[in-house]
């Protein structure tokens, strides 16, 4: 019988050709350039998106090949052809993903725009609230913000608690500010004190809303906490992680107390934080 010059080194038949040995000697010396830590900027998501792309094509050669694995009129051959080129891709895909998963794990991404992250993921949280009491959210975000030294779930934890806390106070129909900026402390005063260096770098995150005003006297029957209300006591949980985490946390309010605010001050993170894409 008769055979192309089908190459696999799963067959013996089929001898593996200098050509073919020295191919992927190539491709391996491509493979570790790409790889290597001096060459790790080059990686960039276009080339993941490439290794993609070639995944695809595999995936539709190998369904080509399934389609037409009984139409050999040789079928010893057909049977041969398929498991060959079936084997070659399942391996190339191996290759390819392991690949992309190393290129993830040598790909440090900067950490960026992490306070105006979390505050979008809070108020999506909090958006039909939000719109049943049609309350109107305005941004004032400091582009291009510093990180802060905060952990993210403790800074969710917090802006959070605030929205909330604005949310209950803020009469229907009216406005929340949330507004973000970065700043140079130059000296130590007041509650900063002993918490700041001079001259250190810090964001503030501070909130602005309009109250109702506080009732005299509880409605009869109703139970009440004495000197505090529950959202004052929220305000106490949020001050003490606050402080956990070395900031600063003032509350104010304008002369007719109609108009209040919550100011936040966190240090700024100085170091170069990055972070891994999952491989998952």
């Amino acid at each position: 019988m008769e055979w192309n010059s089908f190459e696999t080194e799963n067959d013996s038949r089929f001898p593996k050709s200098s050509s073919a040995k020295d191919g992927i000697k190539s491709i391996e010396s491509e493979v570790d350039f790409l790889t290597n830590e001096r060459n790790t900027p080059f990686l960039s998501p276009f080339f993941i998106e490439l290794i993609q792309r070639i995944e695809n094509s595999l995936g539709s050669i190998k369904n080509y090949t399934q389609i037409s694995r009984g139409k050999f009129s040789d079928r010893e051959f057909g049977e041969y052809y398929y498991r060959a080129v079936t084997e070659d891709i399942e391996k190339m895909e191996m290759v390819l993903n392991s690949l992309i998963d190393y290129i993830k794990l040598h790909t440090p991404i900067r950490k960026m725009n992490t306070v105006h992250n979390i505050i979008e993921e809070v108020l999506k949280k909090h958006h039909v609230k939000l719109e049943e009491k049609g309350i109107k959210l305005l941004r004032r975000f400091e582009k291009d913000l510093p990180e802060t030294t905060v952990p993210d779930e403790q800074l969710k934890y917090v802006l959070g608690s605030l929205l909330q806390y604005a949310m209950v106070l803020t009469p229907p129909s009216w406005n929340i500010v949330l507004s973000t900026k970065s700043l140079m402390l130059e000296k130590e005063t007041g509650e900063a004190e002993g918490l700041f260096k001079r001259d250190a770098k810090y964001i503030e995150i501070s909130v602005f809303f309009a109250v109702h005003q506080r009732r005299s006297e509880p409605a009869s029957g109703m139970a009440t906490l004495p000197k505090e209300e529950a959202s004052d006591i929220l305000l106490r949980f949020v001050k003490e992680v606050v402080l956990r985490n070395h900031g600063t946390m003032k509350i104010g309010a304008d002369e007719k107390r109609t108009k209040s605010f919550i100011s936040l001050r966190f240090p700024v993170e100085r170091r170069k934080v990055v972070y891994y894409e999952s491989v998952n």
